[in-house]
């Protein structure tokens, strides 16, 4: 009994080591507002650290087995709490992927004496723990305890979805995820899909097709469609603007809807995002240089599609809904100006933003933060409907000013861009907020066409169809036919009821 109790004195010791050094740092960048929510806050963090107790009462069950998993564990979680704390980045499939792939000078980029100090201090306290698991315990039933503590973790993990969710974004439960979803990511890539037939013009010279993937920014909060706030004050301005209103989504998350835009998917075909290549391979047969350039991590459910562009680029791997910190889409703007300037004749560049996700402030620059006041807390629930909507106009503000700035660097060229939200966001309709709930304010995103006037020198007929469709009622289907269509590339069986530059 007494070694049980040294035994569990122990666990609880290196438990509040852990939950301090290693769980901590998530939340240090956390928006909080008012003593309550820290408090809930802080009922997080002691949350985690249960799961931290379930754990490591695992781990040093056995002291030999102790004695090499305790220090790795110290070492990873070292390194894991280190580089949130210092860079604001946490563990993704995109980071594993950099890591697996870096060189050690690109490592050697990212290292500091900081960083030894810490995985140091902490790998010898876990020595230390070992130590004193030799010298002073003498368990029995060593494996009983081992085998209870792994089913109290289990249901702990499981008894509750948004505990469940959490965890799984925390060390070290977010290294195995992340790594799950790394390897589907990795069999995906190297699964069989069709191409579609098409036949495509090689009389044109030269022609940029820029896509923007927005995320969840509701047709409707655009001042382009009337909205009552001034949300696109440079896009407005512009000329060759088309915007598209009346566009309806089914899938109300990302993973379901960007499969379903980026394909010949549609209401009645829906296992065509399975089972074929995306438009980035039609183009590429056309003879298109191709680039995915995000500013969201892989997903596994599209993975395949961006490993089909001829080049990949994440200009914020490490980012993730659970990092509060500055993740703005004009990062994306150098990579695309870079890859303009290899002078390819054709280029199709796919922008995947991060837009209008929730935490909304953190995808602002403060001087764009034009409506106030904002939220100041993590938990949507916590804030006024007042300041969730103005959070969220800003980020659409933002959008126009990103937006914008790309059409700058296109606006000498032949060239189009295609902006499509993915879905669209509630902000408390009928108790309803963020998204994937399905609710209907969610299936209607954003959605707009910009042309160069070089363009519509090439295509004056197809800009004509565009002005006369741009207030008819499309689903998102049309996106496949449209973005070929507009680049004079034409799928087999192409239905023109898809297709918006079609009289």
């Amino acid at each position: 009994m007494r070694n049980t109790l040294r035994y569990v004195l122990l666990v609880v010791v290196a438990s509040l080591w852990t939950t301090l050094c290693f769980i901590v740092p998530d939340f240090l960048d956390s928006p909080v507002s008012g003593p309550k929510s820290v408090a809930i806050l802080f009922s997080y963090a002691a949350a985690l650290g249960v799961g931290q107790f379930l754990l490591l009462y695992v781990f040093f069950a056995d002291k030999y087995a102790s004695a090499v998993i305790v220090p790795i564990y110290a070492l990873l979680g070292s390194v894991v709490a280190y580089y949130r704390y210092a860079f604001h980045t946490t563990v993704t499939p995109v980071i594993i992927d950099v890591t697996l792939h870096t060189n050690p000078g690109e490592a050697a980029g990212v290292m500091s004496w900081q960083l030894f100090l810490f995985v140091s201090l902490n790998v010898l306290l876990s020595i230390a723990f070992v130590f004193f698991r030799f010298r002073h315990i003498r368990l029995s039933m060593r494996w009983f305890h081992a085998i209870v503590a792994i089913m109290l973790f289990v249901l702990y993990y499981s008894v509750n979805g948004r505990l469940k969710r959490s965890i799984s974004q925390r060390y070290p439960v977010n290294v195995v995820c992340s790594m799950v979803d790394y390897m589907k990511i990795v069999s995906k890539k190297s699964s069989e899909r069709a191409l579609p037939a098409v036949h495509f013009n090689d009389s044109i010279p030269s022609l940029d097709v820029v896509l923007v993937i927005g995320e969840a920014v509701r047709a409707d909060h655009l001042s382009l469609n009337d909205y009552s706030r001034n949300t696109c004050p440079r896009l407005s301005n512009r000329t060759n603007i088309v915007s598209l209103p009346y566009i309806f989504s089914e899938h109300t998350h990302t993973a379901a809807s960007v499969p379903h835009i980026l394909t010949p998917a549609d209401s009645l075909n829906a296992d065509l995002a399975l089972t074929s290549l995306s438009l980035i391979s039609c183009f590429d047969s056309a003879g298109y240089s191709t680039a995915w350039i995000s500013n969201q991590d892989y997903g596994h459910t599209y993975a395949d599609f961006i490993a089909e562009a001829d080049t990949m680029i994440f200009p914020n791997a490490g980012k993730s809904v659970f990092v509060f910190h500055p993740w703005y889409d004009t990062d994306m703007l150098p990579h695309v100006c870079t890859m303009l300037a290899k002078n390819h004749d054709r280029n199709l560049l796919v922008l995947h933003s991060i837009g209008s996700h929730w935490y909304y402030n953190n995808h602002v620059t403060p001087e764009m933060q034009v409506f106030t006041p904002l939220t100041d807390n993590r938990v949507v629930t916590r804030n006024t409907a007042e300041q969730v909507v103005n959070s969220y106009d800003n980020t659409v503000v933002y959008m126009d000013c990103f937006v914008d700035s790309l059409i700058s660097v296109l606006v000498h060229r032949p060239a189009i861009v295609f902006y499509l939200s993915d879905h669209g966001e509630s902000l408390g309709e009928n108790g309803n907020w963020l998204h994937a709930a399905g609710a209907e304010e969610t299936k209607y995103p954003a959605a707009f066409v910009w042309y160069s006037d070089k363009y519509a020198e090439l295509f004056p007929r197809k800009v004509k169809a565009l002005k006369k469709n741009s207030t008819k009622h499309y689903r998102t289907d049309y996106f496949f036919y449209s973005v070929l269509s507009a680049a004079g590339i034409e799928p087999e069986g192409n239905n023109a009821s898809f297709d918006i530059f079609m009289e």
